[in-house]
């Protein structure tokens, strides 16, 4: 057998939301991770190209993915609603991802890239779904806010050495305040964009839901 790829719609209050979900071979109760793409007003979805490679990475581990539209991109219902909505586009994803009969509820993830980092980050600090996130670019100004919630489930948080939003070394000393568990990346050379770099990134973000959700995972 080989992964399979599904085409889903989901509900986000009234609004009806495409995305595709992929499913790794075999059979059982796999771990998912719900995929957030950047900014549909730059030309975000879901079609991105790490939130595309990231989907299929998963899925060759043995980790289902969701990745989808927010509302108002392609085929999803609504409107763009600079942020509000979309968190709730997210936390939709995630429980519809929970939900279905291939996916282990207990082990769900959640992961964004730039506009979808914010939106996960988000997401994951008001629902009690998501067991581990990963944070790709984030924008530095909800970065900042939500530095100063108590974020409990396991963080990755990657950024591009040279992000045009977002200094380095203030990504170092905003990220220290995050609460643990946590562990930080830099990938040098790479830009907000990580042209030649999306294979290192989704490797790093795998490997980090691979060990948190995998079937061998033991936290104390």
């Amino acid at each position: 057998m080989l992964p399979i790829r599904r085409d889903i719609t989901f509900q986000s209050g009234d609004l009806t939301l495409e995305g595709a979900l992929h499913l790794p071979d075999g059979t059982g109760r796999f771990p998912g991770v719900v995929l957030c793409h950047p900014h549909p007003r730059y030309g975000g979805d879901m079609y991105n190209v790490i939130v595309a490679s990231l989907a299929d990475r998963l899925c060759a581990v043995g980790i289902a993915a969701l990745r989808f539209n927010f509302r108002g991109v392609d085929l999803s219902e609504g409107e763009f609603d600079g942020g509000a909505g979309e968190i709730q586009d997210a936390a939709e994803a995630m429980n519809f991802l929970s939900l279905r009969d291939e996916v282990d509820a207990s082990r769900i993830g959640i992961a964004g890239y730039s506009f979808g980092a914010a939106i996960a980050l988000a997401a994951a600090s008001q629902d009690s779904i998501a067991q581990a996130i990963v944070s790709i670019a984030c924008p530095s100004r909800v970065f900042n806010e939500i530095s100063a919630r108590e974020l409990l489930l396991p963080k990755l948080l990657i950024l591009g050495e040279h992000d045009h939003d977002f200094p380095m070394q203030q990504f170092r000393f905003m990220a220290r305040r995050y609460t643990e568990p946590k562990s930080i990346e830099i990938i040098r050379g790479a830009d907000h964009f990580f042209g030649g770099h999306v294979s290192e990134v989704t490797a790093l973000a795998t490997d980090f839901f691979s060990e948190w959700l995998g079937d061998d995972r033991r936290r104390g």
